[in-house]
């Protein structure tokens, strides 16, 4: 702490004093403000160092005084412009078509892994259809195809392991393959009416396990169609 007295007077004022920059001073403490100069001293001493030339209130703080020699005063700085929210961002129809196609096949997988249930000769059973169990049963059909035996093994990715007659192997297969493959052909079937929307809106109406209209069916669909209705 020290004591400032302004120039032209001899009150004195305890306050705290430090140099801000080359052109500002600042004083803390219970004082009023003149555009005088001071002079600044220890308490209880009297080294009078002058501060005459810092005559400009360069900014009044809460408690204290800013003071320059220079005749500057404090500026706010500016405040910078608001930044806008940016737009939302607005799909093109491919990529809306795209999107819906991804949402597609999520569907298709969800729904063919899944599996199906086939009736057995010893009773209705539940077989899943993961990439490793399609494939397996595509290895089991060649294994029939050459081989005469009537008892085979067969493996999942449920970990069920046992062993079949042939004919109930054989209808696991069937089924198994016939549902991915009218599965497979909905899916592509369903991508291919997506490519020939016009329109966000019409792309939104298309949903996995929906019917396709007539118009918009492929003739692999068709044929499947056909066979179904025809069992």
């Amino acid at each position: 702490m020290v004591n400032l007295t302004y120039v032209g007077q001899t009150k004195k004022y305890e306050v705290e004093f430090s140099r801000i920059s080359e052109h500002v001073v600042q004083v803390l403490g219970n004082l009023p403000s003149y555009d005088s100069g001071f002079t600044v001293s220890r308490i209880g001493k009297d080294d009078k160092w002058e501060y005459t030339g810092y005559t400009t209130l360069y900014r009044e703080l809460e408690g204290g005084l800013q003071f320059s020699d220079d005749g500057s005063v404090y500026v706010e700085p500016k405040k910078p412009d608001p930044v806008p929210d940016p737009e939302p961002y607005i799909p093109t129809l491919e990529e809306v078509k795209s999107a819906k196609k991804q949402e597609i096949y999520a569907a298709y997988d969800t729904d063919v892994t899944e599996g199906i249930n086939v009736e057995l000769s010893t009773g209705i059973q539940h077989f899943p259809l993961k990439s490793e169990d399609r494939e397996f049963l595509m290895g089991k059909q060649l294994e029939l195809s050459g081989s005469d035996a009537e008892i085979v093994s067969y493996q999942d990715s449920d970990n069920h392991c046992m062993l079949l007659s042939r004919n109930d192997m054989q209808k696991i297969i069937t089924t198994a393959l016939g549902f991915v493959n009218i599965e497979t052909t909905y899916r592509n079937n369903l991508c291919e009416w997506v490519d020939r929307c016009g329109t966000k809106e019409d792309v939104a109406q298309i949903t996995y396990g929906i019917s396709i209209p007539e118009e918009y069916q492929n003739e692999v669909f068709k044929m499947y169609l056909a066979q179904q209705q025809g069992e």
